[in-house]
């Protein structure tokens, strides 16, 4: 059985209708795990390059480590069979095309990042340093960009399958 339950369910009782916090405090956690790796890759990628590429790198490459670890686990956690995806097709139908969405979003970004990985490792010559430094710079933002798009409509998901506002964390 999934992690995953309906959010709209009745508490024993309490004879209303009500949330069940420790699921949607679960999907909090796990948001804010993201969000948080998503602000320290942001912060590395920030970091000043001139004359400290090596360190930059190992900065950017440490923060997108821990952005893939959790990144997977998303993936894991949301994907696998009778996960979270599943379940809310099964409970709303309607909704199987914004979750397919969802699936090619999560291949998509790992895709980046593992690209961004095998970049971080490769050998650069000396005037090489600020080509590397601006595309890494430029795919990494984008694909930020793209990582909070999808935590949105995941929000937007949830919202239109169980009317719960998970809030931005």
């Amino acid at each position: 059985m999934a992690r995953y339950r309906r959010f709209d369910t009745t508490r024993a009782g309490a004879g209303i209708t009500d949330t069940v916090p420790e699921v949607i405090e679960g999907v909090r956690s796990r948001r804010a795990g993201l969000r948080s790796a998503m602000s320290a890759l942001e912060y590395a990628v920030a970091e000043p390059a001139p004359r400290r590429v090596d360190e930059w790198r190992q900065g950017v490459r440490d923060t997108l480590s821990a952005l893939h670890e959790v990144w997977t686990r998303h993936i894991v956690e949301t994907e696998a069979p009778g996960a979270f995806l599943d379940e809310l097709i099964d409970e709303a139908p309607r909704l199987s095309t914004p979750a397919a969405r969802l699936r090619r979003e999560h291949n998509e970004i790992l895709g980046v990042i593992n690209r961004a990985e095998k970049s971080l490792d490769q050998v650069l010559l000396d005037d090489d340093h600020d080509v590397f430094v601006d595309t890494l710079r430029a795919e990494l933002t984008e694909m930020l960009c793209a990582l909070a798009h999808h935590r949105q409509r995941g929000a937007d998901l949830i919202f239109a399958a169980y009317a719960v506002d998970i809030g931005g964390g």
